[in-house]
């Protein structure tokens, strides 16, 4: 028992350290006794394609999971292949004829499962036409400002070429080239765009895997602050505070509301992401506020005009 005390005890001072991240620990769920279950490929299967698509099921209260891949297996390794910490629960690798044994244990923040492994057997790439091309960049369903893109793949292996093409907003293609390498520049226009890529070994072609992009170089359009008014004064202490902004076509936009407590905007009261109207508590005094609005590509609005208030 008086061990017990003196390691809750050195616990609890380390935690006064660290506040927050004990909290976290504290707060976490344990899934120590939880089973990441495999689904696919099922142990021992004879594989055809150098395509493996490697999935289990979710495991609850778990953030993300610890994969690993040998060559042949684990107890006698001749090569790791892999050892990686992802948040999804499958992952798609390229890998050569041979034996494999693969392993996951989901994990959080406080606790980790014990894992759970499977062997795999790749015999050939006969199977050409099921292999995945795993896109790389841009990432999936991109909002950027950035027309200058890189496009990439992973490599298929046994391929000779790859089809690339790009299609804008009204699925008219722009580019369709046959290609060696696995990464193609482009300079884009504005507006929303899809890409796919599919390879060849000269007589058999994969299924295309495709993704969409969003292009925006426009800033949102600047608010105007309507209330409170520009120099007024109220004894509320609850303030409501309005603007326009005409909404723009292109990435998602929104606003955040700075209040400051000077005219130099230099000790700020408090910031916060809104949605007009937006309600806040303050204090008595005088308050400064502006609002400035951000869209999901990058793009920033000018600050609006200064306004200021006083709660007496």
């Amino acid at each position: 028992m008086i061990k017990l005390r003196s390691i809750y005890k050195y616990f609890v001072l380390i935690c006064l350290a660290t506040l927050s991240s004990c909290e976290e620990i504290l707060l976490e769920d344990n899934i120590s006794t939880s089973e990441v279950n495999l689904t696919a490929p099922r142990n021992n299967a004879q594989l055809s394609s150098t395509s493996v698509n490697l999935s289990w099921e979710e495991v609850q209260y778990a953030t993300s999971y610890h994969l690993q891949i040998a060559k042949p297996n684990f107890e006698n390794p001749s090569q790791i292949i892999l050892d990686t910490i992802i948040s999804k629960n499958n992952f798609i690798i390229q890998l050569n004829i041979g034996q494999y044994e693969w392993r996951v244990k989901a994990i959080n923040s406080a606790y980790e499962t014990h894992y759970k492994s499977r062997f795999f057997f790749i015999e050939s790439n006969a199977d050409f036409k099921n292999n995945t091309v795993v896109l790389l960049n841009p990432s999936s369903n991109l909002n950027t400002k950035s027309t200058n893109q890189n496009f990439s793949w992973q490599e298929i292996i046994g391929a000779s070429n790859y089809q690339f093409q790009l299609y804008d907003q009204n699925n008219t293609i722009i580019e369709n080239r046959i290609m060696t390498n696995t990464s193609l520049n482009y300079t884009l226009s504005e507006g929303d765009f899809s890409w796919r890529v599919r390879a060849s070994n000269d007589t058999e072609q994969t299924l295309y895997s495709s993704r969409s992009l969003l292009v925006d170089t426009t800033a949102p359009i600047t608010p105007i602050l309507t209330n409170p008014t520009n120099n007024s004064t109220t004894i509320n202490l609850d303030i409501n505070f309005q603007w326009n902004r005409a909404p723009m076509s292109g990435s998602i936009e929104k606003d955040s509301l700075y209040i400051y407590k000077d005219s130099a905007l230099t000790v700020l009261e408090s910031k916060n992401q809104a949605t007009n109207p937006y309600s806040k508590t303050l204090t008595v005094g005088k308050y400064y506020w502006i609002v400035r609005s951000f869209d999901a590509a990058g793009n920033v609005s000018a600050k609006s005009t200064i306004f200021n208030f006083t709660i007496n």
